[in-house]
């Protein structure tokens, strides 16, 4: 299916009008509260950011939301998902297909083990606290790099919604010089203005669309470059899987960009910010103080330097009609202190900046580290779902194609959650199953102590045991398998008949 730049610009412009109306409320975060992802594509590197900012809180928040976000959802360096057979696989299929795929998920996995996408994801939470994060996932043609993944600022891209609430194109407005252009797609089709561009003055800043939208009647993704100096495709790529990842926290029906912690807390944050301010005025009043001057011809305000050993010429210092300045009253400080720390601790909490004791103390509780447990699920639990069909489905099936290509792989694995399903292993995931099996751990002990050794004529203890331990992240090498525990009871039927013949043969003995 051919694609024109007049139909891409007839896309951009509907989406530009969607962004346009949505852009008050994301200056708003990127004043207050994400100020250092503001791109500079507009302004220009070293621009002031925080000038307007008179209290900090909502930006340490910020950062520390991004970080619990990754702690949370994806840590650095841990076994995050695996692809497993799903629900419907036969019984006697299973073992088979888990072998099978062990090694795809293995490959899968050292892809998101490169310190690139940490610091993409991280910095994509950050856009996140705002509301729509974004990811690029691109291939690498470099033989010692998997692929490239890149954080772009959601105030780059316009976001076109599609069937479903889906999102259906992604057009990323960037400027780069013609070399890095160039450099960026060397097979691309470059018109004769642009090569000569190139060699007079390489450093030419140009205005570099890349848009990517979904062909329902291919199935596909087409990404396509082309920038304002040449109307025509420079580069066109197609893939079954989007190249971006655009998760969006929470939504409210009829948009399709996303809103966060950041605009949840955005009203007690001005509010802040606009306390803070009136204090460090009220603050500045009283080190300077104002003063009230007669005009009686005598003192002139303009040239009256406040500084230590200034004389300042003046009427009168008293008498019947007062001296001629007089300083105002102090504002009070202490009732604004008040109002500032109920405010840091609104927007704390409402940006999820709050922590349980830290998890490096001597003891701990079964009951704190319960309380911690339901925390860590509570707190993204709304937003959970979405994340996870956003980020780490999309993710995974995008490593998934790009393994494929390389030849890292032998077959592009289709997941579809019935014959071939992603588990999630982050740290949530885990306190949400923990959650889960709370009730089967609480039944189990309450079988163990009233049936006693008769338990297993209630409950297949060893069995489900086993299978908590595999839903709660344990490696399958440290549970026991079906076979493992046949040959055991196998074992030990044998010692006990090796026994009772010993037993046997032995009492005529102890008779004599």
């Amino acid at each position: 299916m051919m694609t024109s730049i007049t139909a891409l610009n007839a896309r951009r412009n509907v989406a530009r009008r969607e962004r346009d109306s949505f852009k008050p409320l994301l200056d708003d975060v990127y004043r207050y509260a994400i100020p250092f992802r503001k791109s500079t594509r507009d302004t220009g590197p070293a621009e002031k950011r925080v000038d307007q900012v008179f209290d900090h809180t909502a930006i340490d928040s910020a950062f520390r939301f991004a970080g619990k976000m990754q702690q949370d959802f994806w840590p650095a360096g841990q076994d995050n998902f695996s692809i497993e057979p799903g629900p419907i696989v036969p019984e006697n299929q299973v073992d088979a297909l888990k072998r099978e795929l062990e090694p795809i998920s293995k490959v899968c996995s050292a892809f998101f083990e490169d310190g690139d996408w940490d610091l993409a994801f991280h910095e994509m939470a950050l856009d996140l606290c705002a509301g729509t994060g974004a990811i690029l996932m691109n291939p690498s043609q470099e033989p010692e790099v998997l692929w490239e993944p890149i954080s772009v600022p959601t105030e780059e891209l316009l976001l076109e919604s599609g069937p479903n609430n889906k999102i259906a194109g992604i057009f990323w407005d960037r400027k780069m010089t013609i070399q890095v252009m160039m450099d960026t797609w060397p097979e691309g089709k470059y018109p004769q203005i642009l090569k000569d561009m190139q060699k007079q003055k390489p450093d030419t800043e140009v205005e570099v669309h890349v848009d990517t939208i979904w062909v329902g009647k291919d199935r596909r993704w087409n990404m396509i470059v082309w920038c304002d100096k040449h109307d025509k495709i420079i580069y066109k790529t197609q893939s079954r899987t989007c190249p971006w990842l655009t998760p969006r926290y929470f939504r409210v029906p009829g948009e399709t960009y996303g809103r966060g912690p950041a605009m949840l807390a955005m009203p007690t944050t001005k509010t802040l910010n606009t306390a803070a301010r009136l204090q460090l005025q009220a603050a500045a009043i009283a080190m300077l103080g104002i003063y009230t001057a007669v005009d009686d011809g005598v003192f002139n305000p303009d040239l009256a330097e406040v500084r230590p050993g200034k004389f300042w010429k003046v009427a009168r210092n008293g008498g019947a009609m007062g001296p001629s300045i007089t300083r105002f009253p102090d504002p009070r400080l202490d009732l604004s202190n008040m109002v500032l720390n109920e405010l840091r601790m609104g927007v704390k909490a409402t940006m999820m900046d709050q922590s349980l004791p830290p998890d490096g103390a001597a003891v701990r509780s079964a009951t704190e580290i319960l309380e911690r447990v339901k925390r860590l699920a509570s707190d993204h639990l709304g937003a959970y779902g979405r994340l996870v069909k956003e980020v780490t489905i999309p993710a995974v099936k995008r490593v998934i194609e790009l393994a494929y290509a390389k030849g890292l792989i032998s077959q592009d694995v289709a997941i579809d959650q019935l014959l071939v399903k992603i588990r999630v292993k982050s740290p949530l995931a885990i306190a949400r199953e923990a959650q889960r099996v709370e009730k089967i751990v609480q039944w189990l002990q309450m079988v163990i102590m009233i049936m006693a050794e008769r338990s297993n004529r209630v409950a297949h203890v060893e069995v489900a045991l086993a299978d908590i331990g595999g839903q709660l992240g344990v490696p399958r090498n440290y549970i026991v398998t079906p076979g493992e525990r046949q040959e055991m009871d196998k074992q030990e039927a044998a010692a006990l008949a090796a026994q009772a013949a010993l037993a046997a043969g032995g009492a005529p003995q102890g008779a004599m």
